[in-house]
């Protein structure tokens, strides 16, 4: 499998033909990414072209998201056999009628162009009913200096800002694995959410939902939700630890109603904790674990990186690539986004996160190669 990332200052580096072509832009650089394809289409007729708005970028090079033109476009490149892949394009309401057989064994990307309601159904109906796992992915994000309020997603030459889109790749060709990881630890009492619609959260243990937070945690300001610190941890699964939960991050607040809005829906009835920060020697132990990849052939990964982690860490996510780019001994590309699709454990099945880091690792199968 020949693979190559490039920004859109380094198409002429593109030494193959590709059968498919991956693309981040940052949602203010659409009309730049458009030019961008246009370009790569007219180069290769037959190519297909996926993209997905961002953030901000991420890849490869040095110095990672912090280049003066970290605007720029970035692409993966792949030359894989068009029979081994397929591209479907759903709304969020289409995916579960659709596919009630299933001919092959699939893995899969999929980008969401905003969060729905019943995306983490979806998610699980697709791995348990459609038998399409392991699945990566994350939903699209918005820079603020973007006059686009929801994200999108691309699918040669159109954008679409209510579906999501499914690359799902043939397991008996190509491997796609990978984890999601977040820096964070649970801490306190098991409390649970006893008033909730939607992605509000009202009450916590009977009481107003922010009364009770802000015991735990102090006064929620503005400013502690725009940098992302007290994510909470929402365990469904009883027989599942806190620690292999699901974070949820805090949107906004409403000192009113005492409520508190998320990204992501809650259920009454589910079991919560307050995160805090990991050290960074335990954050170093987290990256160890991607070392085993470090010996796959002409692979490449896909890391997709919750706004919640650039705004937490700042200046030191520059450090953060860095070690993981050592670890990981492969080249990467992906974004800042609002939501991640992965599992913590490899075993287990993906489930939507906040605040994470998602890594999906394509290679070809060595049993193919060996063929």
């Amino acid at each position: 499998m020949r693979q190559i990332i490039v920004t859109c200052k380094e198409m002429t580096e593109i030494d193959f033909i590709p059968t498919v072509i991956i693309g981040f832009y940052q949602s203010s650089m659409q009309l730049s990414f458009s030019r961008d394809c246009t370009v790569l289409k007219d180069r290769f007729p037959d190519v297909d072209i996926i993209g997905c708005s961002s953030e901000s970028n991420i890849y490869d090079s040095i110095p990672h998201v912090f280049l003066k033109d970290n605007d720029l476009c970035v692409f993966v490149c792949l030359d894989i056999k068009k029979e081994s892949y397929r591209i479907e394009l759903h709304t969020p309401k289409s995916i579960v009628k659709k596919r009630e057989t299933q001919d092959a064994a699939y893995s899969a990307l999929i980008f969401c162009s905003h969060y729905f309601t019943n995306l983490e159904e979806v998610i699980r109906d697709i791995q348990q009913e459609k038998n399409i796992q392991p699945i990566f992915g994350a939903i699209a994000g918005v820079t603020a200096s973007s006059k686009i309020q929801k994200g999108m997603i691309f699918w040669n030459g159109k954008y679409y800002n209510e579906h999501m889109l499914l690359w799902l790749v043939d397991q008996k060709n190509y491997l796609l694995e990978g984890k999601s990881i977040h820096h964070f630890q649970p801490v306190g009492f098991d409390m649970e959410v006893t008033k909730a619609r939607e992605n509000i959260l009202y009450e916590i243990e009977n009481r107003p939902a922010l009364e009770i937070m802000e015991e735990l945690v102090g006064h929620i300001t503005k400013d502690t939700i725009e940098s992302f610190e007290h994510p909470f941890f929402l365990r469904e699964n009883s027989k599942l630890p806190f620690s292999d939960s699901p974070l949820c991050s805090i949107r906004s607040i409403d000192k009113k109603k005492g409520s508190i809005s998320l990204y992501r829906s809650v259920n009454e009835h589910t079991k919560l904790k307050t995160g805090v920060s990991l050290g960074r020697e335990e954050q170093e132990k987290q990256l160890q674990e991607f070392s085993v990849f470090k010996n796959k052939k002409n692979a490449v990964a896909f890391l997709f990186n919750c706004v919640g982690i650039k705004a937490n860490l700042g200046l030191m996510e520059f450090v953060y690539l860095m070690d993981l780019k050592k670890k990981l001994h492969l080249p990467f590309i992906g974004f800042h986004s609002f939501g991640e699709i992965g599992p913590v454990n490899a075993d287990d099945y993906s489930v939507l996160h906040n605040q994470t880091m998602s890594i999906a690792v394509l290679s070809e199968r060595e049993d193919k190669e060996c063929n």
